[in-house]
């Protein structure tokens, strides 16, 4: 499976560079990628001829699989509405096939109104629990904004997930592959017992955090490792290893108490009790999107 990771576009910024964006779009048409996971900052202030613009550049991808999350500048000056109108449902779940199955996705909306901060929120949690848990047929991967683990780089770390504990122990729990998010401007990977936070910086613009160049991922996830690719738009020689990890997690950790010890919510009516019969409760989440 290979996936394109995007973010942190931010058309309407004076530091926005069309040509950027133009050469990681034309970039990934050539990887013929599966998947272009976009994790947000489309814009800078939330307005709607900022969405009507980045749309015209997101258009131009070939991939059948785009999928875009808000970031906390689009949820400015209640951009979440034309974000709405322009990428459709701010949250959902779907498979994707690929090579060696299907890929489980999850997209979720971190975001607060006008709120530089993001929060997963406890009725998000049974969602996540009832489209990951039992998933074998492939990667599980969900697609953020907000940074859940504190990216070096950057400065004093501000703004990250709110619920950050929640969310990592319920991912934990579940045996997510991949989170996706961005953020930060700074690419970056964290492997926290078998789940891999990758970062990606910002694609298109220069409001940079000290050396990091503009940049996406590349994301090449085979049967037995996960290699990913910092690539800088217009400058293929300028590619560079992020990282590489054993697809499953090698680990001899254990943890203890049990996960309903931390994080607990009511069982969703649809889960089949026999499936889920002694491990952690889920439920109380909406299932939006398409």
């Amino acid at each position: 499976m290979h996936i394109v990771q995007l973010s942190d576009i931010h058309v309407g910024s004076g530091l926005f560079k069309p040509d950027l964006l133009v050469a990681a779009v034309e970039e990934t048409n050539a990887l013929a990628p599966d998947l272009v996971a976009v994790a947000g900052d489309l814009t800078t202030e939330g307005y709607r001829h900022e969405f009507e613009e980045v749309r015209g550049y997101l258009d131009r991808l070939e991939c059948p699989n785009v999928v875009v999350v808000m970031g906390n500048h689009d949820a400015r000056n209640v951009g979440y509405r034309h974000f709405e109108d322009f990428f459709g449902a701010r949250e959902r779940a779907k498979t994707i096939r690929v090579p060696e199955g299907e890929a489980k996705l999850v997209a979720l909306d971190t975001t607060k109104p006008d709120l530089d901060e993001g929060e997963v929120g406890r009725e998000h949690y049974g969602w996540i629990d009832a489209e990951f848990r039992g998933w074998d047929r492939g990667p599980r991967i969900l697609v953020i904004h907000h940074h859940i683990l504190a990216v070096p780089g950057t400065g004093r770390d501000r703004n990250s997930l709110r619920d950050a504990g929640d969310v990592m122990a319920l991912l934990r729990e579940l045996g997510v592959d991949l989170v996706l998010a961005g953020h930060r401007h700074v690419p970056y990977v964290w492997s926290i017992v078998g789940v891999r936070v990758i970062h990606s910086g910002t694609v298109s613009s220069l409001r940079l955090r000290g050396t990091m160049p503009p940049s996406y991922n590349l994301i090449e996830v085979g049967a037995d490792e996960v290699r990913v690719t910092m690539r800088t738009p217009g400058r293929r020689e300028a590619e560079e290893p992020l990282a590489t990890f054993a697809r499953e997690a090698v680990s001899t950790s254990h943890f203890y108490p049990a996960f309903e010890r931390f994080v607990r919510f009511e069982r969703l009516p649809f889960m089949d009790s026999s499936r889920t019969q002694g491990q952690a409760p889920a439920g109380g989440g909406r299932s939006i999107g398409r």
